[in-house]
């Protein structure tokens, strides 16, 4: 260390600092800003990681029930009424079977599967 002083203060120039001890205060500079620049850009990754959406920007969905008259699918109990086109739109194509009730009338040949 004593000789390390030593070196650093040999080539004093006028106003008392060498060249070196200036390039050891811009790195340790440079390092803090590095330092300081990830530090932030870390916190602010990180404020908007876990944001959820705003109420108004969330999409109103009611909770789903399923007529248990229904088997195969979940068909959402009256009202509305529902035909095999409102199925379909629904993206409801496989077999659905018919309880002794169809409060739908899904079911209009009365074999036991809606929209057959």
């Amino acid at each position: 260390m004593q000789k390390v002083r030593t070196q650093l203060h040999c080539g004093r120039g006028e106003a008392g600092q060498t060249t070196v001890e200036y390039a050891v205060l811009l790195a340790a500079l440079a390092i803090a800003a590095i330092v300081a620049l990830a530090f932030l850009s870390g916190t602010i990754r990180g404020t908007f990681r876990g944001a959820t959406p705003s109420p108004e920007t969330q999409t109103f969905r009611p909770p789903v029930t399923c007529d248990a008259h229904y088997s195969g699918a979940c068909i959402p109990p009256p009202p509305p009424d529902l035909d095999c086109d409102d199925l379909a739109h629904m993206g409801i194509t496989g077999t659905v079977s018919v309880s002794d009730s169809d409060p739908h009338h899904l079911d209009g040949d009365h074999d036991g599967i809606a929209c057959n």
